[in-house]
């Protein structure tokens, strides 16, 4: 059963595909195997929930939904990505997804 913040992530990769964006979803984190090891994604610790991708840009986005909060980690790669250039983003709701992209 999908959380709230999986369906909203959903929603936003949905509405990217209905408009010609390109959506990726990263499961960031470590696991345990059966065997006891570990299996690590390799992303950088507060890497995003969602990479979109458009025509000359790049979009880090952050999933949450209220009241919870991005944590220090998360705020921290997504102002290092804003230095860098980039759009970023923390979404609690499709409505913020959508003014935050800022497509006209």
């Amino acid at each position: 059963m999908a959380t709230p913040e999986h369906r909203l992530m959903n929603e936003i990769r949905a509405w990217c595909g209905e408009h010609d964006l390109i959506c990726i979803r990263a499961n960031v984190g470590r696991v345990r195997l059966i065997d006891g090891t570990y299996f690590d994604t390799g992303l950088p610790k507060g890497y995003p929930d969602l990479t979109v991708i458009g025509y000359g840009w790049i979009m880090f986005c952050e999933t949450k939904i209220h009241p919870r909060k991005p944590t220090q980690e998360q705020l921290a790669f997504l102002s290092e990505m804003k230095k860098r250039g980039h759009k970023t983003l923390v979404a609690y709701n499709l409505n913020d997804f959508i003014n935050g992209i800022g497509l006209d």
